[in-house]
Formats: C-alpha cells, sequence, structure tokens
C-alpha cells in the first residue's frame, strides 16, 4: 500500500482531539478505553449543553424543523429493529441541536456526538424497555418544543439524559455482578 504519511499523521490527529486515541510519551498511540467516570463526565456535558440547545430550539426552531423532530419520533416508533431506532433517536437529538440554531453549540455537541457513540455501543440502545421509554420523553420533548415552551423542554430533555445515564449504570452493574 502507497500511502504518505501526512493523511496519516491528520487522521490520528483527529481522532486524538475527538478522544478515541492516546499519545504515549515514548510517540506511540493507544485506543482510549473508557471508564465510567469518562462516561460521567461525557453526560455531564451532554446533560448542560442539550439541555441548552433544546431551550433555544424552543424558540427559534422553524415549522420545518418541528416536522423533521416529529418524523423521527414516528420513525422511531414504527417498531424498526432496536439499531435501527438507535439511529433515528440521534437523528432527533441532532434535529433539535441545529435548531437552536446557535452555532458553537451545535459545533461542540457535534464533537460529543462521536465520542458519545463510542461510550454506550451496544449498552443503552440494546436495551427494549429503554427504547419504549425514550420514545415517551422525545413525545414529551417535541410538545414542550411546539409548545415553545423552553423551560419545560430544557427540563425534559435534563430529565431524558438522566435517565440515559442512569439506565446505562445500572446495565454496567448487571454485566459486572451477573
Amino acid at each position: 500500500m502507497d500511502v504518505s504519511r501526512s493523511p496519516i499523521r491528520e487522521a490520528i490527529r483527529m481522532l486524538e482531539k475527538d478522544g478515541f486515541l492516546h499519545l504515549t510519551k515514548t510517540g506511540g498511540v493507544e485506543v482510549v478505553k473508557p471508564s465510567l467516570v469518562d462516561y460521567q463526565y461525557l453526560y455531564e456535558c451532554r446533560i448542560e449543553m442539550e439541555s441548552a440547545a433544546v431551550y433555544y430550539a424552543a424558540a427559534r426552531r422553524t415549522k420545518e424543523q418541528l416536522k423533521q423532530i416529529e418524523k423521527a419520533i414516528d420513525t422511531y416508533s414504527t417498531g424498526l429493529k432496536v439499531n435501527d431506532q438507535s439511529k433515528v433517536k440521534v437523528g432527533f437529538h441532532d434535529i433539535i441541536i441545529e435548531s437552536s440554531m446557535n452555532p458553537f453549540l451545535i459545533s461542540m455537541l457535534r464533537q460529543l456526538r462521536g465520542v458519545n457513540s463510542f461510550y454506550r455501543k451496544a449498552i443503552v440502545d440494546t436495551d427494549p424497555k429503554h427504547v419504549n421509554k425514550a420514545l415517551v420523553d422525545h413525545e414529551k420533548i417535541y410538545d414542550a418544543i411546539a409548545a415553545c415552551d423552553q423551560k419545560s423542554a430544557r427540563n425534559l430533555m435534563k430529565e431524558h439524559i438522566e435517565n440515559d445515564y442512569s439506565r446505562f449504570i445500572s446495565l454496567i452493574k448487571e454485566k459486572t455482578e451477573g
């Protein structure tokens, strides 16, 4: 394979920036093995940042964005496989983030999105009870956005993400104890 070093260095730099790789003292590269504390820190950021995004989305969203959020919920509830629903759920959150119309918040949350999927892969999204609870949460969040109720939207998103984190922790405990 004839590949120059520049694109490889750039790829490593980007993966390091996104938190997937760690450079060692000797100049080597290690894949990051996230801990529960790392996951806690990630969720602390998500709780505050996505709550801010939905707060602004409730005030700034367009009619088209509101339709997109509703469509994401409808697609999520059609009984697709859990893995497909996971993609749609991320779409729900992404549309809300875009609807905040805050370019700085959008940029920061895009970076967190990749890291978040790395941490939660095949944990929370494979639990059918969680999938159903998430759908109910999404519908409530949508209703608050549609009503332009910024405070309710923020509180509902905060509760939704806190529930997600709690479910993740309980699944980890079940796996380590069982």
